[in-house]
């Protein structure tokens, strides 16, 4: 503990504290232009009034379902339901990435393998000059490993230096970190928004609960990708072997909670399911997202939670999509 200042402020490297920003961005739609005329789609760019979702819809064999519109969703907020306005791909939409990497004691052997698949899959997802992304390494501190970037380079450098801190001791401050990068980072971002939390889900030290850190990430409307990597599930971690069901600990509960609660998902790195795997995954995922929004009731009480559900009209698909909002001050 140093001095009075609070813990974000101390622990961020030089000229990389997380301030805050407020956006005063408009919404603005434009429209694209499509094969089918008889199907116009409006594409939302940016927005403070209008609630966006970003929605992954899959098969019943687990595959991606693509090309559907508006029409084949429904909506509904607080059990009634609401209009879609806006309509688009995510791949439409600028991509913000946080990375954020656990350098506490128990994860010290996983640095190797997460860096270079980490590296890898930063430069797959940065497509285009307006996608950006950011490594945050957490033990018993917080420390941003370089700013935002479109770099790929930039972000080969931050990830070089993971858990390369002589001065970091027992502790795992990841609900702090999760909500300071959500509301201090991210929550200024417009477009796609996700974090990918590689952890064993142990918290040691937060100042912050869980739920704090999943009501930041709501209000950021960041989607959380959690990746568990643990030895204590790596290769063994299934009942009754890698097709049995998960091992449910403390740590996986966590990472349940803060991925379902924003509409992302949880993986596991064991046998036969590494951690580029993984991030193939997600990234597929990120790719073939639908962006749906609409504008809720004026009369919402500001800071008020509402609850979301969004499915689609065919039964047959499973959607992934966050579960709520907070509504807008």
């Amino acid at each position: 503990m140093v001095g009075a200042r609070p813990w974000w402020m101390r622990v961020l490297g030089a000229g990389l504290a997380l301030g805050c920003a407020c956006s005063t961005a408009t919404a603005q739609v434009e429209k694209t232009q499509e094969s089918e005329p008889a199907l116009p789609t409006t594409v939302l760019r940016v927005t403070t009034r209008v609630v966006a979702i970003s929605a992954v819809v899959k098969t019943h064999e687990g595959a991606p379902a693509t090309g559907l519109t508006k029409t084949d969703f429904e909506l509904k907020q607080d059990g009634k339901p609401e209009e879609i306005r806006y309509f688009s791909l995510g791949a439409d939409l600028p991509l913000t990435l946080a990375l954020l990497v656990d350098t506490s004691g128990s994860q010290k052997t996983f640095i190797g393998d997460e860096t270079l698949a980490s590296d890898v899959f930063l430069q797959s997802m940065l497509q285009r000059p307006e996608d950006r992304a950011t490594v945050v390494q957490f033990d018993s501190r917080v420390k941003m490993l370089g700013e935002m970037t479109s770099s790929a380079s930039a972000l080969h450098m931050g990830l070089m230096s993971l858990g390369r801190d002589p001065s970091a001791n027992g502790g795992t401050l990841l609900n702090d970190t999760v909500g300071a990068v959500a509301e201090k980072v991210l929550a200024r971002e417009t477009g796609r928004k996700a974090m990918i939390l590689l952890t064993d889900g142990g918290d040691n030290g937060s100042r912050s609960t869980l739920a704090q850190a999943v009501e930041k990430a709501q209000k950021a409307d960041v989607q959380v990708y959690s990746i568990l990597y643990s030895a204590a599930h790596e290769g063994g971690g299934r009942l009754g072997g890698p097709a049995g069901p998960l091992v449910i600990d403390d740590g996986l509960r966590a990472l349940q909670k803060l991925s379902e609660s924003t509409g992302g998902q949880v993986f596991e790195v064991m046998q036969g399911h590494s951690l580029r795997q993984i991030y193939a995954e997600i990234a597929q995922d990120l790719r073939l997202q639908y962006q749906v929004g609409y504008v809720p009731p004026p009369d919402l009480k500001p800071g008020s939670y509402h609850r979301l559900e969004l499915r689609p009209k065919d039964r047959r698909l499973t959607l992934e999509a966050r579960k709520g909002f907070f509504a807008k001050p």
